[in-house]
């Protein structure tokens, strides 16, 4: 069952047969005319999340998931709770929650890794039954708050929308507490699609007869939205596959260029495109069809009183050939007088002339004295955004038809001249990348190509590897298009500094090269995890190991298990006769603590 809360207060979206209840729509429209009325209630929330867990208490729709789309708004949630001293368990579930937590600590054998857990879990909060759950935190932790909920202790989680994919969390209910979301850009309202992954997690098999849906009413967000949304159609699937280099490299191994070009064009995610473009095949035969209307019979105007349409199209095109021109001599005169001119003398004179012949024509079109002339500069004006609007399509509907194709020739034209192929098959090095995924696995094969990586020992190279396997959270996505990312602080070694510094003048030249080809695709270096995985390697305890203020725990340990998985990449990947290859095993033993070996 759908609710919006509003000023702490549960309305139902729908009534029993599907319909929309009159009154909760009538209720969220009049907070909007209040808003606008009176602008500095519109700053105030609807909602206190205090209030509406006890209101959710008080109608027994516990356990619940509270979605709130940060991590730093999950925490903070929980803070309130422990100022406000929130409790949501009896003596008995407290106890049982002590029970638990001390069982599964005790499954923990690395005293060390046992010690860092105790310190992260607010062990007060739990026995309230209240809990955070985002993808910064420890994977033990995430699990015991997974494991307390599934058994009912645990109240209420605040949790991003990762709890939403693929965990086993179901609950009595559901909150979103806001119906935007940022997406990079900006904070567009959530789809049909996103709200069911949501509220997917409400009512638990078995033991509830319904689940409740709740959506925190949003001033920003009109209540049709909401409704919309609400009734939308289901989630559809969309292909994420994308070629890559690696798998440009894999395919040119065992098949000709045609074979590779078809397998792209049978990918599901073509297919989609084609469906895409299919649909759009017809918003262009409407645009066409108002274009054709537009020029037979332009409104507004009687026929007798019409100027011819090339008299207006060219006293129009006449009028901003003029302000181009005037435009060019204006920075003339200024670059003239500020470091002796940037026109010669005859291409002053030259342009002078064509905009005294231009300026007479105009001035004896009869379109300049016409009582018409606003109409006829709505109705161009119309024409011109169509015939845009046309050739955009037409250009989206051909891209859209052959775009893997596109893309994959593109990134085999970039392995091409940086000798990954020849002759359409994998050099030396290419034969070495086809075995290394990632997006920047280009990156990683050139440094080991290069011999950049053979002098390091293995917490080194593991300092090293990182900056190509991890991802910066919250750092810039794309090598371009956005401040540098990097951090001024030191290496833990001259030689990890050292190469830093090669591998970012590389990533330089391969985003140029990629920018040349239209594509982008190679992540930035990460900076966050370089001290943190050089002290992993050297064995120092979990609780000293130096962390990026930018950055959780479970972020740092994620990126350690991203670089694991790269290192037996690269075991594999390279020649066992390399010296590198010894170091790389190295290593990889060195990384091996406990927390790494249970995945």
């Amino acid at each position: 069952k759908l609710w919006l809360a509003m000023e702490n207060h549960f309305h139902p979206l729908f009534d029993e047969s599907g319909k929309v209840v009159r009154q909760t729509w009538n209720k969220a429209q009049e907070e909007v005319s209040m808003d606008r009325r009176f602008p500095r209630h519109r700053a105030l929330e609807s909602n206190s999340m205090l209030k509406v867990l006890t209101e959710m208490r008080r109608q027994q729709m516990l356990p619940a998931i509270y979605f709130i789309f940060s991590r730093r708004g999950c925490e903070e949630a929980l803070q309130r709770c422990a100022v406000h001293n929130l409790d949501l368990t009896d003596d008995d579930e407290k106890s049982r929650i002590d029970a638990y937590v001390d069982a599964r600590m005790n499954d923990v054998a690395d005293a060390d890794e046992r010690k860092l857990y105790r310190s992260m879990l607010d062990a007060e909060l739990l026995r309230q039954g209240l809990a955070a759950h985002h993808a910064g935190l420890m994977p033990f932790v995430k699990e015991l708050v997974e494991e307390l909920f599934q058994q009912g202790l645990i109240k209420a989680v605040f949790a991003t929308e990762t709890l939403a994919l693929g965990i086993h969390m179901p609950a009595r209910a559901v909150v979103v507490s806001s119906f935007t979301k940022f997406d990079g850009r900006g904070f567009p309202s959530l789809t049909a699609g996103q709200l069911t992954q949501l509220m997917g997690r409400a009512g638990r098999r078995g033991i509830d007869r319904i689940g409740h849906g709740i959506t925190l009413k949003d001033p920003e967000v009109d209540i049709g939205v909401i409704y919309e949304a609400a009734q939308g159609e289901d989630m559809v699937v969309e292909s994420k596959f994308a070629p890559t280099y690696n798998m440009a490299l894999n395919l040119l191994r065992h098949r000709t260029m045609e074979e590779a070009e078809r397998l792209m064009e049978l990918s599901f995610g073509q297919f989609q495109r084609r469906e895409a473009a299919e649909l759009r095949r017809f918003e262009l035969e409407n645009l066409k069809a108002r274009l054709a209307d537009l020029e037979a019979a332009p409104p507004g105007i009687p026929k007798k009183d019409r100027c011819g349409p090339e008299e207006v199209r060219q006293y129009f095109e006449d009028d901003m050939r003029l302000r181009t021109m005037r435009n060019r001599l204006r920075r003339a005169k200024r670059a003239h007088w500020r470091d002796g001119g940037a026109m010669s003398p005859e291409e002053l004179a030259k342009l002078r002339a064509e905009m005294a012949e231009v300026r007479e024509r105009s001035e004896q079109s009869p379109v300049r004295r016409c009582p018409n002339l606003r109409q006829h500069r709505a109705y161009l004006s119309e024409r011109w955004e169509l015939r845009d609007e046309i050739r955009r399509t037409t250009e989206e509907i051909d891209a859209a038809m052959h775009d893997y194709v596109r893309h994959l020739r593109s990134l085999i034209n970039i392995l091409e001249e940086s000798g990954f192929l020849y002759g359409l098959k994998p050099s030396e090095k290419g034969t070495l990348a086809s075995r290394i995924y990632g997006e920047n696995s280009l990156l990683l094969t050139e440094a080991i190509h290069e011999g950049w990586l053979d002098d390091l020992d293995p917490a080194e190279l593991c300092a090293v590897v990182v900056m190509i396997a991890a991802e910066d959270r919250g750092g810039n996505r794309r090598g371009r298009g956005g401040p540098e990312s990097f951090h001024q602080r030191r290496f833990p070694t001259h030689a990890v500094g050292q190469a830093f510094r090669r591998l970012k003048s590389l990533h330089y030249r391969f985003s140029a090269l990629e920018q040349a080809y239209g594509e982008d695709t190679l992540r930035q270096l990460s900076r966050d995890y370089v001290d943190f995985a050089y002290a992993w390697s050297k064995g120092v305890p979990l609780t000293e190991i130096p962390l990026s203020p930018a950055v959780d725990f479970g972020d740092a340990v994620k990126a350690i298990k991203s670089l694991y998985s790269t290192m037996r990449q690269l075991e594999w990947a390279i020649d066992a006769a390399a010296p590198l290859r010894t170091t790389v095993y190295a290593a990889l033993r060195s990384m091996e603590r406990d927390l790494i070996r249970r995945v």
